[in-house]
C-alpha cells in the first residue's frame, strides 16, 4: 500500500470506523425491516410474537438440526459487528458490559418496531441471540486491541 494513502487512511480512521458504524447499522435496518419475506402479511390482528426464550435451541436439537442452527448462527453474525465497532465509535462503549446490553437494547428495539410496524416476527429468541453476538463482538475487539497495542509497542 502507497505511504500517502496509509496516512490518509491513518489520519481519517476515527471517521472511516464511524461512516462503517453508520453503515452496519442501516444494513442491520435494511435486513430486519426493508428487506422480509411477505410469505405472511402481518396486520395489526395478525402479528407474530414468539415469547419463549430458547425456542430455536430446542428445535434445533429436536427437529431440523440445519434450518435452526442457521438461524441461531446467522442472528448471532449479525450483531458481531456492534460488538466490534461500537468499542471503537465512543469510549462510553469499552466497558464490555455497557456495550453488550447496548446490543441487547438496539435488539430489543428492533423486536418491538418490528411487532409495532408487523413487519417480521418478534421473538425473545432473536433478542438472546443478537446479545449473544454483541458479547462474541466485544470479545473480537478486545482480542484485536490488545495484539494492536502489543505491535504499536514493539
Amino acid at each position: 500500500m502507497d505511504r500517502k494513502v496509509y496516512k490518509i487512511l491513518y489520519l481519517n480512521r476515527k471517521t472511516l470506523i464511524n461512516a462503517l458504524f453508520f453503515l452496519y447499522i442501516i444494513a442491520v435496518i435494511s435486513v430486519t425491516f426493508i428487506v422480509r419475506e411477505t410469505m405472511v402479511l402481518r396486520t395489526p390482528e395478525n402479528r407474530g410474537v414468539i415469547l419463549q426464550p430458547f425456542r430455536e435451541f430446542e428445535a434445533m436439537m429436536n427437529g431440523t438440526h440445519f434450518f435452526w442452527f442457521k438461524q441461531i448462527f446467522l442472528n448471532i453474525l449479525l450483531f458481531v459487528p456492534f460488538g466490534v465497532l461500537l468499542p471503537m465509535v465512543s469510549r462510553r462503549f469499552k466497558d464490555p458490559i455497557i456495550t453488550v446490553v447496548a446490543g441487547c437494547l438496539f435488539s430489543g428495539t428492533i423486536e418491538i418496531m418490528q411487532y409495532i410496524t408487523g413487519r417480521g416476527l418478534t421473538e425473545v429468541d432473536d433478542v438472546i441471540t443478537n446479545t449473544i453476538g454483541a458479547a462474541v463482538g466485544v470479545v473480537i475487539y478486545k482480542i484485536i486491541s490488545t495484539v494492536y497495542r502489543l505491535t504499536v509497542q514493539v
